[in-house]
């Protein structure tokens, strides 16, 4: 009721206003109030309630209220008038005041209006409130929300409570503050006398993102505002999968694998998944899963296998799908990818125990890493190796350098060592790891151990103290060697075996590094230094260091010394190499020719042994004498020097020749093996007579009046039979004859071509090919040498033909005639074939063995049967134009597997048809290198034993094949040596 009468005294008071008249000036205004007394009863702390005060003029005259104010508690009454002022009263008239009871406190709080006028009697008027406090508001809680994490597009409702522990209504008011506000949505509320409620706060995420809000809840009418916090982030998806991709790189086709597929609820509601299906794309991909339909609780994760077995090589993929309920990402999906046929890792050994070992040794074992993962499984990489630390001090185990990442393609392979150096007594253990991205092995461990035990300090001996490799020529090259033997009584290793000072790159080690050795006591071994000389020549120094177990002499270093420049003489062959030989039948004595190459007569002071691994195992067997001597240009002698082969294992001499032209002696190395073995194999690579050198040496004497017109006449046979075998041909002609001997001879070399092509002049083009017109009438002009010499040398004439300075110049530096040379003809990557036609045997100054040896080299010292000799020539059959047999033509073809077609025959064609069927075609006939026991051949094609389709000759010691091998395949011949 207070309160409608206050509104309605209100009303009344704007209404009437204040008037304001003229005052008599002798009478009085009297002021009063009504009502006299305002009680406002109880008002909620915080809230209002007002009441209209009318004031009346009673009196006589004017009155004028100059000011209105409260008395009592601080800002819980408020006065003031309802019109603007002035505020006089003429008697009988009224003014309005309108009173605010604001309490801020609960209690009785009473209170005074005070009014002044300028009434003379009474210019204070007084009038008593009344009004209490009420503790009327809303409590709010909680005052932090936290909606979480949840998907963008779905929707979460939390509650804030809101309670009136009073009996008086309360209003509640809410308002959202934040950029993020649009997203949360609230409403007011009127709380009844003692009514809880909650008011709804919706969370309605449309951007992903945490979110800037904060809710402000007014309690009551005039409260001050509650905060309440809200946390909220808005997702992308719910369930996400970890991976985001699953691939099995390459799996081999036999193999499958499987790979965790994990998902994640990483919100904070639970989320109900319903099934996994696979997308179909390829059926390499499968699972076997049934734990569907499930509920991820907030952050729970589940993980499953997927597997890939490949059906079929090369790439797959295909997508797995898990079904989540929700709006706005129903599907959490994973991509599948896979390679059919993988890299695979293949390693030996996984372990390996050195057994015990001397204190200073290095022993090695060699370990072989290969991807034997099928063609197209892609590469295998190794990213990382190394040894794990070892407890007990520094490592005693290492590894030679592998650069990584090292990548090996399919069928690929690399080989290193892991070493042992025992450095401390006792047993010893270390473990190499190697990481690769291979199919079945990701880490690999590989356990090492051993045992190191002390000896005495080592007594080595190094045989020579020094290496000289007298005057070797610019571009050549020779090996000398050491030998190390233990002298003392106990186990003496050595290790580290190298080059210390390479002289600038020109010294190296053939067989390369020594990594170690323990040589008990009398033990030896010997191990090849090279030297190669450089294009520019010179005097070089080097150094070779051997590591042995004797602390007080630790390192052994051995001076190495050569030179270099071009010289005159040229030795043939440049080494001379005896083979492996046993010690109750010693190899035949070998010859070594040396030829003045020069213009100009060189002194020859001496032919001897240097210093070598074993000083009694090689003589020089003969020698010209008495020296010195003077050798014109064009003359040649030769040495025999022969090998005991008493002592076991390599030995290697230098024979020395010294020249007045030199500063250091000329070097021909001699290398020998004396071996216990009986047991030899001879191995050749079937040749396809692609590509050959042909090189014709016709008797130019003058019997063959007979023999060459048949051989001209029969050649267009022989370039028929090649370009119908699409051979890549070259092909040259010289002449037995070495010494000029008349001007009526043609070719411009008075019939002493030695071992230059004809014609010498160059009046007619001299090396051949398959790719020129007329190719057989141009071979027939260059046949036609003429009849006027008088001494047959055709093996000598090749050896010049094929030596330096001839072979590779365009020009003889030693005679007059220009462009002589043979530059252009012998090709390294061709097959090399000699026809001798002559009718009378050879009478070249040294023996068979050394010429067939030098021919041979041209094509490999190890690969004797890309280098084959024919002949036409006098053979057991006796007719009125050969002289005598050709014996010495019948050995030189037996040993490189060609052969020896009678010179009696009246036509050739058929003989040269067959020399160029046998030359341009697959070998069939394999001569060994040495004579076997009878009954102990054996053969093996790529590996496989052979058991027919050859025999052994014995005549010849060849093994024929019928059929011929075919081209490129790998024979082995097996046999029990004979002592010749």
């Amino acid at each position: 009721m207070s309160g409608r009468w206050g509104l309605w005294a209100l009303v009344v008071g704007l209404l009437a206003g204040c008037a304001d008249r003229e005052r008599a000036s002798t009478a009085d205004g009297r002021l009063t109030a009504t009502p006299a007394g305002i009680d406002f009863q109880r008002v909620a702390v915080f809230d209002g309630r007002e009441a209209q005060v009318t004031l009346r003029n009673v009196g006589r005259a004017r009155i004028t209220v100059d000011e209105v104010w409260v008395e009592g508690p601080d800002g819980t009454y408020l006065a003031s008038f309802t019109h603007e002022g002035p505020h006089s009263l003429l008697p009988g008239s009224e003014c309005g005041l309108k009173v605010r009871f604001a309490p801020l406190e609960p209690g009785a709080l009473p209170a005074t209006l005070v009014i002044h006028s300028d009434a003379k009697l009474e210019p204070i008027l007084r009038i008593p409130l009344q009004g209490a406090g009420v503790d009327a508001w809303a409590r709010v809680s909680p005052h932090k929300l936290d909606f979480g994490r949840i998907e963008a597009d779905s929707s979460k409702t939390l509650g804030v409570r809101v309670e009136n522990p009073t009996d008086m209504p309360v209003e509640v008011s809410t308002r959202l503050l934040g950029a993020d506000q649009g997203e949360f949505a609230i409403e007011p509320v009127t709380l009844g006398p003692g009514e809880t409620r909650e008011l709804p706060l919706t969370f309605n995420p449309v951007k992903v993102g945490r979110k800037s809000v904060a809710l402000a809840v007014t309690p009551c009418r005039g409260c001050a505002d509650v905060p309440v916090h809200v946390a909220a982030e808005a997702l992308d998806r719910a369930v996400v999968a970890e991976p985001t991709e699953l691939d099995y790189g390459g799996v081999p086709i036999d193999k499958d694998k499987k790979l965790v597929s994990r998902i994640r609820n990483i919100s904070t509601e639970p989320m109900q998944v319903t099934r996994l299906e696979l997308e179909g794309r390829d059926v390499s991909f499968s699972h076997a899963i049934n734990d569907f339909p499930l509920v991820l609780q907030p952050g729970e994760a589940r993980e499953w296998e997927l597997r890939y077995s490949p059906g079929h090589m090369g790439p797959a993929e295909d997508v797995a799908h898990y079904h989540v309920v929700s709006r706005r990402n129903p599907t959490t999906s994973v991509p599948l990818k896979g390679h059919g046929g993988a890299a695979e890792l293949c390693i030996s050994p996984v372990e390996h125990d050195f057994g015990a070992r001397p204190l200073g040794s290095k022993t090695s074992i060699v370990v072989n890493v290969k991807n034997c993962g099928s063609a197209n499984g892609g590469p295998l990489k190794i990213s990382s190796m190394d040894f794990q630390p070892d407890p007990a001090g520094p490592s005693q185990f290492n590894h030679s350098p592998l650069p990584v990442p090292h990548t090996l393609g399919p069928g690929e392979e690399v080989n290193f060592k892991v070493f042992f150096e025992p450095t401390r007594e006792g047993a010893a253990t270390g473990a190499l790891m190697l990481a690769t991205n291979a199919f079945n092995a990701g880490v690999v461990r590989l356990d090492f151990k051993g045992l190191s035990e002390r000896h005495a300090p080592c007594q080595l001996a190094v045989t020579p103290a020094a290496l000289n490799f007298g005057t070797v020529p610019p571009r050549r090259g020779a090996i000398l060697a050491l030998k190390l033997q233990n002298v003392g009584t106990d186990l003496c290793p050595v290790k580290n075996i190298r080059l210390r000072d390479d002289g600038g790159g020109v010294f190296r080690m053939p067989g390369g590094e020594l990594d170690g050795v323990v040589m008990y006591p009398n033990d030896w071994f010997a191990f090849q230094v090279a030297f190669n000389a450089p294009a520019t020549g010179g005097s070089f120094l080097g150094t070779v260091q051997v590591e042995q177990g004797d602390p007080a002499n630790p390192l052994v270093l051995v001076p190495l010394q050569a030179h270099s420049q071009e010289a005159c003489l040229v030795p043939t062959p440049r080494f001379v190499d005896f083979g492996v030989a046993r010690k109750d039948c010693p190899p035949a004595p070998r010859q070594v020719n040396y030829l003045n190459a020069c213009s100009a007569p060189i002194t020859v002071s001496d032919v001897r042994l240097g210093p070598g691994t074993t000083d009694v195992e090689f003589s020089l067997r003969s020698a010209p004498t008495p020296r010195p001597f003077t050798l014109q240009p064009g003359e040649a002698f030769s040495a025999e020097v022969e090998y005991f082969a008493q002592v076991s294992g390599m030995n290697v001499s230098p024979l020395f020749v010294d020249v007045g032209d030199l500063p250091q002696p000329l070097l021909v190395p001699l290398l020998g093996e004396s071996s216990k073995r009986v047991e030899k194999t001879d191995t050749f690579v079937q040749q396809d007579g692609s590509k050959v050198d042909v090189l014709f040496v016709v008797d130019n004497t003058a019997s063959m009046v007979e023999e060459q017109p048949r051989f001209v006449n029969a050649l267009p046979d022989f370039v028929n039979t090649a370009l119908t075998k699409n051979v890549d041909l070259r092909v040259a002609v010289t002449t037995t004859g070495i010494a000029p001997e008349s001007n009526m001879c043609p070719g411009g070399a008075d019939g002493g071509e030695a071992g230059r092509f004809f014609p010498v002049d160059g009046s007619r083009t001299r090396i051949l090919n398959h790719r020129m017109p007329d190719l057989a009438t141009r071979l027939q002009g260059n046949s036609q040498v003429g009849q006027c010499a008088s001494v047959e040398q055709g093996f000598e004439a090749v050896r010049r033909a094929l030596s330096e300075p001839l072979v590779s110049s365009a020009d003889d530096p030693r005679t007059p005639m220009p462009n002589d040379g043979n530059a252009g003809f012998l090709r390294d990557e061709a097959a090399l074939v000699v026809v001798f036609v002559g009718d009378e045997d050879d009478h070249s100054p040294d023996s068979v063995d050394t010429y067939v040896r030098f021919f041979q080299a041209k094509k490999g010292e190890f690969q004797p049967q890309r280098m084959t000799i024919y002949a036409i020539a006098p053979t057991g059959v006796a007719c009125s134009t050969a002289g005598g047999e050709g014996t010495r033509y019948a050995e030189a073809a037996t040993r490189t597997g060609g052969e020896v077609l009678s010179v009696c025959a009246p036509d050739y064609a058929p003989l040269l048809r067959n020399v160029a069927n046998k030359a341009f075609s697959p070998q069939d006939r394999f001569p060994l290198s040495e004579l076997p026991d009878p009954g102990s051949v054996s053969v093996r094609v790529n590996g496989t034993p052979a058991t027919s389709g050859w025999s052994y000759e014995a005549a010849t010691n060849t093994v024929v094949f019928s059929p011929s091998p075919s081209p490129g395949a790998r024979v082995q011949i097996s046999y029990r040596r004979a002592c010749q």
